[in-house]
This record gives structure tokens, C-alpha cells and sequence, in this order.
């Protein structure tokens, strides 16, 4: 396994200074040579501002930024839908709406161009006061999850509840999925750490959205923890695509 280039999945409903924000930084801080594509993942809802944004970086940087629109239903699919359109040797997540700090982009590159078998995974976690603006319940419930996914999996990561990292490719191609919807970003996590995949965290500072809406819900936040189950107790045999 070696590291050729990486393509970045965002996916986008109603973001566009964010958006824009997004790629400009990301194409100003990262060497172009390790991009293969930035591709835009949009809802078949985007608004009209989503649409500009889409546009106006596919013109601005063209052959590296490309728009898609989802043929799977919801956020997960969304997100699979891009995993499908990935020629590169290893695929990078990120957020629209600029939740997380954005040097981890080019931190997560050098992680994986030295071990481009390691998985390089953000964690809000890692180091002390990453919260900014963060609603206290939620961060709460996001800690008290934490504790209890290590001690399910018996693993010492420390953000099994974040999705944004860089994984090589071949890891997301084999993984059976599942999900559809946000318990997906869970399960981007746990199927890999169960077929074997190594992690390497990096600390990352997180902020509430300052742009758009977030569609996630109470429900499906909850039903992470039935996905957590199931790909804890499901056969690892089960969880790829190969058998």
C-alpha cells in the first residue's frame, strides 16, 4: 500500500461563504500534487447558494473540484455515493460548514503519505478545551459515548464519533455498510477498527456551524448506539465485502 493522492468527500446542502471558505483553504495550505479531487457531494434539495458555491469552485479550480448530486437517500448515502466516484489511493471526509479547524487536512496527508496503511482520524478530544461555542448537553453526551465505545470495543480511541479522517481507499471499498443516514458517521469509524484497520488520532479544535443547518436530529443521534452494536457484534466476516 502506498500513497498516491487523496480525494476529499464534502458533503454540502446549504453552505456557501463556508463552502467556499473551505476548498480556498484547503487549496492555499495543501500541495495540489497530493489532491486528486475536492468532491462536492449536494442533496438533490441544495439551495440555491449551495449551487453558486458548487459552480463558482468548479470553475475557479478546475479538473481538482467537482460537483455531484447524491442518488442515495440522506447523509450516509450521500457520503457513499462520493466513496464510489474515488479513483485515488485513499479518501479524506470533511464538513461544509467549517466545524472543525482545517490545518488537520494537510496534518491528516502528512500522516498518511508516512503510513498510508494507518487511518489518520481527528479527535476533538486529544486535547483540552477544543470545544468552542459547543452546547454543554451535547458535549456531555459526546463524552459520557466515548467512554462507553472504549469500553465496548476495547480500543483507546479517544472520538469514535467523529468521521472526519483519511483512510486509504481499499478500507472503504471492502467495508459491507449499512447505514443511511447520520448513524453512517459512526459506522465509517467502527467497521474499519473491526476489520483490523490501525488508527492515529490527531487533536482538532471543533466550533459550532456558523452557516446553514445541521439535519441531524435527537433520534438519529441515538440510534448510533444500535449501530454500535450491531457492528460490535456482528461476525467480521459479515462486515466485508469479500466474503
Amino acid at each position: 500500500m502506498e500513497f498516491t493522492s487523496v480525494t476529499i468527500i464534502i458533503g454540502t446542502t446549504n453552505e456557501k461563504e463556508s463552502l467556499i471558505c473551505t476548498v480556498d483553504t484547503i487549496m492555499e495550505t495543501c500541495n495540489p500534487d497530493d489532491i486528486d479531487k475536492l468532491l462536492l457531494v449536494k442533496s438533490k434539495d441544495a439551495s440555491d447558494d449551495c449551487n453558486y458555491a458548487i459552480g463558482l469552485l468548479e470553475k475557479k479550480y478546475p479538473g481538482k473540484v467537482q460537483g455531484l448530486e447524491q442518488t442515495r437517500p440522506y447523509v450516509g448515502g450521500a457520503i457513499r455515493d462520493g466513496m464510489d466516484a474515488v479513483t485515488a489511493s485513499h479518501t479524506m471526509l470533511l464538513p461544509s460548514d467549517l466545524a472543525i479547524s482545517l490545518s488537520c487536512v494537510s496534518e491528516m496527508i502528512k500522516k498518511v503519505k508516512l503510513k498510508p496503511d494507518v487511518i489518520s482520524k481527528t479527535s476533538r478530544w486529544l486535547k483540552k478545551d477544543s470545544f468552542h461555542d459547543y452546547n454543554s448537553t451535547r458535549k456531555f453526551f459526546n463524552s459520557a459515548a466515548q467512554v462507553l465505545l472504549r469500553i465496548l470495543f476495547a480500543q483507546k480511541l479517544t472520538d469514535f464519533t467523529s468521521p472526519v479522517q483519511t483512510a486509504p481507499t481499499e478500507a472503504y471499498r471492502k467495508s459491507d455498510w449499512q447505514e443511511l443516514n447520520f448513524p453512517f458517521l459512526l459506522e465509517m469509524v467502527l467497521v474499519p477498527l473491526r476489520l483490523g484497520y490501525k488508527f492515529e488520532e490527531i487533536p482538532v479544535e471543533c466550533f459550532e456551524r456558523q452557516e446553514g443547518f445541521s439535519r441531524n436530529s435527537t433520534k438519529q443521534t441515538a440510534l448510533y448506539l444500535k449501530t454500535a452494536l450491531r457492528v460490535r457484534f456482528t461476525p467480521k466476516s459479515r462486515l466485508t465485502r469479500e466474503n
